[in-house]
């Protein structure tokens, strides 16, 4: 039994004990070293999905702020061009002070209406003579010059309309 006692007290044994604990911190340091380097990367990455987001919700910002500036813009852009109207229409609106002149300037309207009538109308006429005539076109021709009238018609209706209505002076610009 006192050879177990010097077995475990000799300066083996102490070499033997020292490395198996020298092992056992290394170890121990590894694995420390492993759960902080995990810790730092976790943690990078939440920094770096943090500055994503915060990058994300600054361009988000950074958009708003040019469309705002964009509307903003147009806003005034129109009003601009509401102004250069309203202006263009009292100008419109003012007596010359000459009869002829003023009667001029208010029938050119009615006579390029009336012209440019006149003018389709022979032309219509002109071309229906010299085709010989609407038996002369394709079903598939003559549904296709429909469709292109139709809408010719809309369009000038509208034209029209808008043209007469929005160009009338209003009640403040005719009391001045």
């Amino acid at each position: 039994m006192g050879w177990i006692i010097d077995l475990f007290a000799s300066g083996g044994m102490g070499a033997v004990i020292g490395l198996a604990g020298s092992w056992l911190t290394k170890r121990e340091d590894r694995k420390k070293a492993e759960l902080d380097l995990q810790r730092d990367i976790e943690i990078g990455k939440l920094r770096l999905q943090e500055i994503t987001a915060e990058s994300e919700h600054e361009l988000a910002m950074a958009d708003k702020e040019m469309a705002r500036a964009e509307v903003e813009g147009n806003i005034a852009i129109e009003s601009a061009e509401i102004d250069a109207f309203t202006e263009s229409l009292k100008a419109q609106a003012k007596s010359t002070g000459i009869v002829f002149v003023d009667a001029v300037r208010g029938m050119m309207r009615p006579l390029i209406t009336v012209f440019l009538l006149g003018l389709s109308t022979w032309l219509a006429v002109t071309v229906h003579t010299l085709v010989g005539g609407l038996e002369t076109i394709s079903k598939v021709e003559l549904f296709d010059l429909y469709e292109i009238i139709i809408q010719q018609i809309i369009f000038l209706t509208v034209t029209a309309v808008t043209w007469w209505f929005g160009s009338r002076p209003g009640k403040s610009v005719t009391a001045k």
